[in-house]
């Protein structure tokens, strides 16, 4: 059986209102944490410079408030481990700093770490029939516990983007675009090689239709159940959503019996409070926008931020 908490910032947005639902979160999940547990690396969701404000990066202080979590149940010792991977348009050594990442880091005594910098391994795994072989840091591999922070949002390519679509984030190299054609087994693929314990989906600002501020925190023990539930808030059909139907596929989680807990706020009540949107209408105003723009580019010479299609 799969678990998945549902909570919220009842009152404020301070930073002991979200300690204390973070905290609630994991709390309520009870997770069954290794006996030996002496690294946790932690994986953000900054997909590029966009202010936590935007819905569109994982908020700081929702990482302090895992970090303090886990500092107060498992000791000062514990190591743990700050992460994300270079993208197509987005480097991480900037956005470390643009985004606080690094005084953040600095102020908790944690390590920050590029996923695209140090040791990297090839794994290889198979999706749909066909080998498919990922570069892997090690630090991924080797630690006792990965917390996966994703962002819920609506995206151009697969729809919606939630754990799954987070951990594609962590693959070490820079230029994923190149993944694009095969995205979705991309995306399975990577799940299939680094499994994420536990899931704490940061919902307080959420970006459908447009960014909202909704105090949503999710805690998950599956990547995949945590995202049908996700998809179920921002009304997707998670059996109709591409990554998340090759993922039950493909056997990457369990969602065949999800115990939804639902503290203070309701599957239905958190779903009306989504900013919806039509994903079609979505995608064909994207499109059209960007071939409004390839025809700027075209007659002015300018060139395409990468960002724009990724």
């Amino acid at each position: 059986m799969s678990k998945v908490v549902l909570t919220s910032v009842q009152k404020s947005f301070t930073d002991q209102g979200i300690q204390s639902t973070v905290s609630r979160a994991f709390e309520l999940l009870d997770y069954k944490y290794p006996k030996k547990l002496e690294t946790v690396i932690i994986k953000a969701n900054l997909c590029y410079y966009w202010d936590y404000s935007t819905g569109e990066t994982t908020d700081p202080r929702v990482i302090s408030a895992i970090i303090d979590y886990l500092r107060a149940k498992f000791g000062q010792d514990l190591n743990i481990i700050v992460s994300e991977a270079d993208a197509t348009a987005m480097k991480t050594r900037h956005a470390f700093k643009i985004l606080g990442y690094d005084k953040l880091c600095k102020d908790k005594n944690v390590e920050l770490v590029n996923l695209c910098d140090g040791e990297i391994v090839e794994k290889e795994t198979t999706v749909n029939g066909k080998p498919m072989v990922l570069p892997v840091h090690k630090i991924l591999l080797d630690s006792d516990l990965v917390i996966n922070v994703p962002k819920m949002k609506v995206h151009n390519l697969v729809g919606m983007t939630c754990s799954l679509k987070n951990m594609f984030g962590a693959i070490s190299k820079p230029r994923k675009f190149s993944y694009h054609p095969n995205l979705h087994s991309t995306i399975v693929g990577i799940n299939k090689l680094v499994k994420s314990d536990i899931c704490i989906v940061d919902g307080l600002i959420v970006h459908g239709k447009y960014a909202k501020k909704t105090g949503f925190i999710l805690a998950g023990d599956d990547a995949l159940a945590t995202d049908f539930v996700v998809a179920k808030i921002m009304s997707f059909n998670p059996h109709s959503v591409s990554h998340l139907k090759l993922a039950e596929k493909e056997k990457v989680g369990n969602v065949n019996n999800i115990e939804l807990i639902e503290d203070g706020i309701s599957l239905k009540a958190a779903k009306q409070s989504f900013p919806q949107t039509s994903f079609l209408v979505h995608k064909i105003s994207w499109a059209l926008q960007l071939r409004l723009l390839d025809v700027y580019f075209k007659l002015s010479g300018d060139i395409c931020p990468p960002f724009l299609k990724a």
